[in-house]
């Protein structure tokens, strides 16, 4: 139901979900006052909780009609990733929602640019990865419900390390489903292709190391 992006995801189901903590592990990284730059914020779940911690927030999408959600005092930046080009830098970029895993390998590398070209000197990027063991283990079956909106994996494929998948996302007698590829990526796979873009260094964080602090 509603509005599909080019990428074919679900406007109105983005706005349906809500925070899942996504952040927790790291957001004493994002210190008050300091500028954030998301890179593929969606409606911007994520900008809203760094702007509640005090940080000032411009979220970047492709798609205007996602960015039309943002929370009032974030900023809106319409672009791809791969073809940014602002005029300024920032103290942190965000590289969440598994971004980093996209299957293009040209995109990656794409991404980790992007984000290394938009970093003030000292700054640091905070990516967040899928993590390896889930993608090569899920089968078909529930995955778990936030905010009332259940998930259910309908179909799941791989070729190595590259994995397809549709999930189905169900609140009351609303149903979306969409499929992706995804590329598993192991931590020294992460650290080559950040150190690839122009980062220095990598230090990982939370409990099963899925984020990445690089410098």
């Amino acid at each position: 139901p509603g509005i599909q992006t080019p990428d074919g995801c679900s406007v109105e189901l983005y706005r349906k979900l809500p925070y899942m903590g996504e952040l927790d592990e790291v957001i004493g990284h994002f210190k008050q006052g300091a500028s954030v730059l998301e890179l593929g914020c969606g409606t911007g779940r994520l900008c809203a909780r760094l702007a509640s911690a005090g940080c000032r927030v411009t979220g970047v999408d492709e798609s205007a009609d996602m960015l039309a959600f943002l929370p009032r005092g974030v900023e809106a930046v319409q672009s791809s990733i791969e073809d940014l080009e602002l005029a300024r830098t920032f103290d942190t970029v965000l590289l969440a929602s598994h971004l980093i895993n996209h299957p293009s390998e040209h995109l990656r590398h794409a991404f980790a640019r992007c984000a290394r070209r938009h970093l003030k000197t000292g700054g640091h990027l905070a990516l967040m990865r899928h993590s390896p063991d889930w993608l090569m283990s899920v089968q078909v079956g529930p995955v778990g419900q936030a905010g009332g909106v259940a998930m259910h994996v309908e179909a799941v494929s791989r070729e190595t390390t590259l994995v397809h998948m549709t999930l189905r996302y169900q609140l009351s007698n609303q149903v979306w489903r969409q499929s992706f590829s995804t590329v598993s990526l192991s931590e020294t796979e992460v650290e080559e292709l950040l150190i690839s873009a122009g980062f220095g260094s990598v230090h990982w964080k939370g409990r099963q190391r899925l984020w990445a602090l690089a410098e």
